[in-house]
């Protein structure tokens, strides 16, 4: 049985920065870039433990589109996972990384 994913409001703020972004000079790669995150993001339903753990912040893992990071937590009991950032790598982790 798959997971369900849902998209914290923080994820889907840095999806629109993210589009709004690229969008500057090219308004499909905006749209492209766009879907495919989200299609990454959504393929956890299926695989949610292939994702990297984050050593710092215990239970938060990632999963890497260069230049993309998309992190995420897992909760086993209710079988869903938590999409808590969408982020480009150049920007650093200090100011997403989830407490």
């Amino acid at each position: 049985m798959d997971y369900r994913v849902i998209l914290s409001r923080p994820a889907l703020r840095d999806l629109g920065e993210i589009a709004r972004y690229i969008a500057q000079d090219n308004l499909d790669a905006a749209e492209r870039i766009a879907l495919e995150l989200v299609a990454l993001a959504e393929s956890l339903a299926v695989l949610p433990r292939r994702g990297g753990l984050f050593r710092a912040r215990p239970g938060v893992r990632r999963l890497v589109s260069d230049p993309y990071l998309v992190t995420y937590r897992i909760d086993e009991t209710q079988r869903v996972v938590y999409v808590l950032r969408f982020w480009h790598a150049k920007r650093g982790p200090r100011s997403w990384l989830p407490s």
